[in-house]
């Protein structure tokens, strides 16, 4: 497997602009969490598609703890920025 050395800053750029939605996406969550029961549906769009898989495993499992979730949701915003990277990174490498 190569990994692909860009030379281009894009692949940065578009990782750290979505880390930063994700992360006010979750500061919103945390900081209305207690007075809105829709406080985490931001976190959720923003870790799709792997979040709507593994909750509803955890729903059928019937584990329904906010931290465990918000763990997952948290490995669906580090997946999606993995491969938002490497996406970029292959549309910018030099041939």
């Amino acid at each position: 497997m190569t990994v692909f050395n860009s030379q281009s800053k894009l692949p940065k750029i578009m990782t750290s602009i979505y880390l930063v939605i994700a992360i006010l996406a979750f500061a919103l969550m945390f900081a209305t969490i207690e007075t809105d029961s829709l406080s985490g549906i931001f976190v959720v769009v923003v870790a799709l598609p792997l979040t709507a898989f593994l909750t509803q495993i955890l729903d059928t499992i019937g584990i329904d703890s906010v931290a465990i979730k918000s763990t997952f949701m948290a490995l669906g915003v580090l997946f999606n920025s993995f491969v938002i990277y490497l996406f970029f990174s292959f549309i910018t490498r030099n041939n």
